[in-house]
């Protein structure tokens, strides 16, 4: 079948062409080393002819690309306006998937997201060049940013000076369109539907654009606004098997299984509604000098829940004669050799007061994952987690450009406002099933069997665990004003000389509260919440709770093949009115409860920067010349930290300020070199660069989560003040061909890592309870290297409708190890892909136009769960004692347990058809092959311990786009 879909898809990508379309010609958008990025420079009549928006299809957009890689004097790969409107996607994080070595992931929302710049996801994003957060992070959200919205996206892999700071994977830059780009009055609509598989709902998303010029007696002024707006739902089915547990133990008391020790068939629903606003007005005061002031808006909205069932085949019956127990017991060949502790799991490493380690008690047991069994009476949990997460975006930017003999200056002035409200509430209700059937096909993908009638009915269903509602708010704004000043010199060596400095001062502040009341007694006096005798349990039919309470979840392919159960209403649990009904069953008081103080911060951070360096040209004979740039900046950064932690007495909690006021200083130098001699050219270059914390990784305050489900681990998370700037050294180097409208290019890059960031969880116990708490922390080092192969080419020298052909692709490999005595030494960095590749074949005549594009990216390490009690292989003969105190006895330290994510693929397509030059219709659809993102343990080389299955959504798209 996925054979037919490809073929007919590659017919009608065969007879395609490109389509009449407005984008921002490459020249339009002036390189990011002039410092005046995103601005236009008009001659005196106002229109800069090379900055005028065109009308032109795919291969014209890809040809501007790749002027913009050959020109710019670092590593730059781009797409333009009209590249990004070739495929159906929705944000630029989607566009940006393929930029050769960026890669993407599907987030819950089943959108792509998650972006990486060979690997690191540290990136510094940039709006015409100026910096860009979402609320108390170093990151922009790229998913928030409509892909319509922009112009232009600029991937800088290699460092300038005049670059702004933080960027260690490198500088994504979003540049908006612009009224002097235009040299008529403009107004474009589009239109368009998306259609999710899974979800089996229409979204709207609709756009316009309006733009004018006019002569006026003060000088020329342009006038821009482009809005959007789309709603989309969504469906993600995630089964997930949580951790790994020994039969030998009860429930069951039989020897040999391995089992996962809960099972989750847990979609995530809900929609997303985006709105973005941009306008821009230029004046050309005179023919030299252009004063701008532009601003954007977008707003992002994620109304939705997790919600499905919670299989527990470990929770034991209590007083009833439903005996729990495995029957029918296939046997597998996925295998391990572990320690188990008598309750079936991990050991955990006990240290006493004097730093003596000992390993709990344990046995070393063989055990295999069957290929299939029956469990009966075992509990199940149909819970709901619903959220309403809001973020805003609002930046409003103001200056000037000046250009004349030679001399260049750009003053710009900005302000940015960024605020995330979330609300989220789990409550989970449950029964006991007579049979639950569960197949592990070849792979380890789990397939679950069960009568259908109990899930769908509420007359056996009890409240159980405990009820959870976390409240929070975000915000942060930045001031910045950046100034650059250039001399451009004719007939020497040295062929401009820039600097520059900046001033930014960012304020982030964060509070919450984060509530878990568990079920009261008796219901909730035994650890699985069905009581030490269960016949104290709440039926869910005594409570009085209206009829809306329950709905029916989202189907999942691996219950009864589409089998939904009922949960609690998103809708519901998003009234706070309607969580008063249930807030009086937990014994709490009315209304949402106060922000907790120890879980707030507020931070002020000013950075002063500046920079100078040298652009020289050095002529070899001929065609061949040598150029580059040598540069260095300078940059102090300011950071007062104020916080709180709790500190607990007995029954009394207060809370202690805490407060840290930090500076440091950075010198960041850069170096590149290029020769070029007709159609090749080669680079080198050498840079350093730096990433400072997020905010809120330094917040010491520790926030808990405690499981009421005895088979779940209590979590918690906490941050650490003492986390330095990450630093790196990079290399870089390339080698590339231009043939015509193609280029053919090999890069190679090195970037070994100081202090790099990561975070891992480790057991700590407050108040007699065992919490797995993540932190970040600094390892020593870490290093990455690889290879970027990319091209693309277009056939016209073949004959009639074959010269419409063409084709692009990139091939990637990196190599990454995290060094020093961290953990996870030795092991590549999380979310880096060895191999990715790309692959796309285009055709334009006719006035059709069409598009196929794969992308495929290598297994990874996705989550570290060696904090958690999950069985993993060991070695018999390591110790199980250990000491901290200086005797030879080296400390316990847990075997590693890390979940991989295995290589993956997506096929997307898009065909269109100019009517005439005004109206364009187009079709398309991406994940069209149902690709499915699948997680494992990485197990001593098996594949068939999965730990999660996500379905990826297939979308089919159909738009028009009318220009007036």
């Amino acid at each position: 079948m996925r054979i037919c879909i490809l073929a007919g898809v590659s017919m009608l990508a065969v007879v395609s062409s490109a389509h009449a379309q407005t984008a921002v010609d490459a020249t339009a958008q002036t390189n990011q080393n002039s410092g005046t990025q995103g601005q236009a420079t008009a001659p005196e009549d106002g229109v800069a002819e090379d900055q005028q928006i065109i009308v032109t299809g795919i291969r014209s957009s890809l040809t501007r690309a790749a002027d913009i890689k050959r020109d710019a004097l670092q590593v730059v790969d781009s797409i333009v306006a009209d590249d990004i409107g070739k495929l159906p996607d929705p944000t630029t994080a989607a566009a940006l998937q393929r930029v050769p070595g960026v890669l993407v992931s599907v987030n819950r929302n089943n959108e792509l997201a998650d972006v990486r710049v060979r690997g690191l996801p540290d990136i510094l994003t940039t709006v015409d060049g100026r910096e860009v957060f979402t609320t108390n992070d170093r990151s922009f959200n790229l998913q928030d940013m409509p892909a319509q919205a922009l112009a232009r996206i600029d991937v800088a892999k290699s460092q300038t000076a005049d670059q702004i700071e933080g960027g260690l994977a490198g500088t994504i830059d979003l540049q908006l369109n612009k009224p002097f780009a235009f040299k008529r009055p403009t107004v474009v609509l589009t239109a368009r539907g998306n259609y999710g598989r899974y979800d089996d709902r229409i979204g709207p998303q609709i756009g316009l654009l309006a733009t004018d010029r006019w002569d006026t007696g003060i000088g020329e002024i342009g006038v821009l606004v482009n809005g959007s707006y789309s709603k989309q739902g969504y469906t993600r089915t995630s089964t997930i098997l949580v951790d790994r547990r020994s039969s030998q133990t009860t429930p069951y008391n039989t020897p040999g299984l391995l089992l996962p020790n809960v099972m989750q068939d847990m979609p995530q629903t809900g929609e997303v509604t985006r709105k973005e606003l941009n306008a821009a007005l230029q004046w050309q005061a005179s023919p030299s000098l252009v004063a701008y002031v532009e601003g954007f808006y977008t707003s992002f909205r994620d109304r939705g829940a997790v919600q499905g069932f919670n299989f527990q085949p470990y929770t034991n019956s209590f007083g009833t004669t439903a005996i729990v127990s495995v029957t029918d017991v296939v046997p597998g060949n996925q295998c391990i050799t572990t320690r188990a502790s008598n309750s079936g799991q991990n050991p955990a490493i006990n240290t006493d007061q004097q730093g003596r380690q000992t390993l709990e008690a344990n046995s070393v047991q063989t055990l295999c994952q069957p290929k299939s069994m029956t469990i009966r009476n075992a509990a199940m949990n149909q819970s709901s987690t619903a959220r309403d997460n809001e973020t805003t975006n609002k930046q409003v930017a103001g200056g000037f450009v000046y250009d004349q003999d030679g001399w260049h200056a750009k003053v710009d002035l900005s302000y940015q406002r960024s605020d995330t409200d979330t609300q989220d509430f789990t409550i989970n209700v449950g029964q006991r099933l007579a049979t639950m059937t569960v197949d592990f096909d070849d792979e380890g993908l789990p397939h679950y069997t069960t009568p259908s009638g109990p899930l769908e009915s509420a007359a056996n269903l009890i409240l159980r665990n405990a009820f959870q509602q976390n409240y929070s708010t975000a915000s942060g704004t930045l001031f910045q004003t950046k100034i650059d000043l250039a001399k451009d010199f004719d007939g020497s060596v040295l062929k401009k000389l820039s600097a520059g400095a900046r001033y930014a001062n960012r304020v982030a502040a964060f509070q919450s509260v984060q509530s878990s009341t568990p079920l009261p007694a008796p219901a909730g006096n035994g650890s699985p919440n069905f009581g030490t005798n269960e016949a104290n349990v709440v039926k869910l039919s005594t409570l009085g709770l209206p009829g809306n309470f329950l709905t029916l979840s989202a189907p999942t392919p691996d219950l009864n093949n589409g089998g939904r159960a009922l949960v609690p209403s998103t809708d519901f649990l998003l009234s706070e009115s309607n969580l008063d009904l249930i807030r009086p069953i937990f014994k709490l008081p009315l209304g949402r409860p106060g922000y907790d103080p120890g879980r707030r911060f507020d931070a002020k951070e000013r950075t002063f920067a500046s920079y100078a360096q040298a652009e020289y040209e050095v002529p070899l004979g001929g065609d061949a010349t040598i150029d580059g740039v040598i540069g260095v900046r300078v940059i102090q950064a300011h950071r007062v930290y104020d916080g709180f932690q709790a500190v607990t007495s007995g029954a009394t909690t207060t809370y202690a300020p805490l407060h840290s006021d930090t500076t440091n200083w950075n010198v960041l130098p850069v170096g590149t070199m290029r020769f070029r001699d007709g159609a090749f050219q080669s680079r080198l270059s050498y840079s350093k660069s730096i990433r400072r914390p997020d905010f809120p990784d330094l917040n010491p305050a520790t926030t808990l989560r405690q499981s009421f489900n005895n088979l779940v681990q209590s979590t918690g998370t906490a941050g650490n003040p003492n986390l330095k700037d990450q630093r790196s050294e990079s290399f870089d180097a390339t080698l590339e061909y231009y043939i015509g409208k193609g280029y053919v290019a090999l890069a190679g890059y090195y970037r070994n890592i100081h202090d790099r960031v990561i975070t891992g969880a480790k057991v700590e116990s407050y108040a007699g309870i065992d919490y797995a708490i993540s932190r970040p922390r600094n390892v020593g080092e870490a290093k990455l290297k690889g290879i970027e192969l990319s091209g693309q080419y277009f056939f016209d020298f073949l004959p009639g409708a074959l010269s419409g052909f063409g084709a692009q692709g990139s091939f990637t490999i990196s190599d990454s190890k995290i060094g020093g005595n961290d953990p996870l030494a030795g092991f590549p960095l999380q979310g880096v892909s060895k191999y990715n590749y790309t692959a796309g074949l285009l055709y334009e005549k006719f006035g059709l136009s069409g598009r196929l594009v794969y992308t495929w990216r290598s297994n990874y390490f996705d989550v570290d769960r060696t904090a958690q009690p999950t069985l993993r292989p060991i070695d018999p003969s390591a110790p199980v004692t250990g000491n901290l105190s200086g005797t030879p006895l080296p400390p316990l330290v847990p075997a590693p347990a890390l979940v991989y994510t295995r290589g993956a693929g997506r096929l997307d397509f898009s065909i269109g058809y100019d009517i005439n030059q005004a109206i364009r219709i187009d079709v398309g659809g991406t994940n069209i092959l149902g690709s499915r993102t699948l997680d494992y343990y990485n197990y001593n080389g098996l594949r068939g311990l999965s730990y999660s299955t996500l379905y990826d959504e297939t979308t089919y798209t159909v738009g028009v786009r009318v220009r007036l």
